[in-house]
């Protein structure tokens, strides 16, 4: 399903990609699924693992395009060289924008963790995404709003993607 397809009123959980498409200024239908949760349309949830993630991806990619690194060497120069970690900025306002966007933030706890193992061993989840799927699970949540196909093979879920990255090289700046 696209993002469009999400009603007004859903509950729906917001993956990283999500955030950093619409950053990126990739993806106009993860802008407008934003805004929705903004204007409270939608019932917008995240988590801090998803914050983590996005703030370390944004900051890579900000490294990359002020042209201090690239995009080979990027997280091996920054975490060599703490002075250019203290030139960027862009990264972290970008996430500061997410607490404004009217989202429930959730928390990693240790239930979370330990739920998450069970999604990794059962679904081949990464770390990150099987913490995605055991903290909705905690929520009762079953919409995600992402473009990563790995969650296609896990049971019980409605994912939503959207439909306007098509042609567009999805891994840049993601993969990090």
């Amino acid at each position: 399903m696209s993002l469009a397809d999400l009603r007004d009123g859903d509950r729906v959980f917001i993956d990283a990609n999500i955030f950093l498409y619409h950053f990126g200024g990739r993806s106009l239908e993860c802008k407008t699924l934003l805004e929705r949760c903004a204007r409270r349309a939608l019932l917008g949830y995240t988590s801090t693992p998803v914050l983590a993630e996005v703030l370390h991806r944004r900051m890579v990619a900000e490294a990359i395009a002020t042209g201090l690194v690239t995009a080979r060497t990027a997280v091996r120069k920054l975490g060599e060289t703490p002075a250019m970690v203290k030139q960027l900025t862009q990264y972290q306002d970008d996430v500061s924008k997410i607490l404004h966007m009217h989202r429930t933030i959730l928390p990693l706890t240790l239930d979370i963790v330990q739920a998450s193992a069970e999604v990794r061993t059962r679904d081949g989840l990464l770390t990150n995404d099987s913490f995605v799927v055991a903290c909705m699970r905690e929520q009762g949540l079953t919409q995600l709003a992402t473009a990563n196909g790995d969650f296609d093979r896990v049971g019980g879920m409605v994912i939503y993607k959207p439909t306007d990255l098509e042609g567009q090289d999805t891994s840049a700046n993601l993969s990090v």
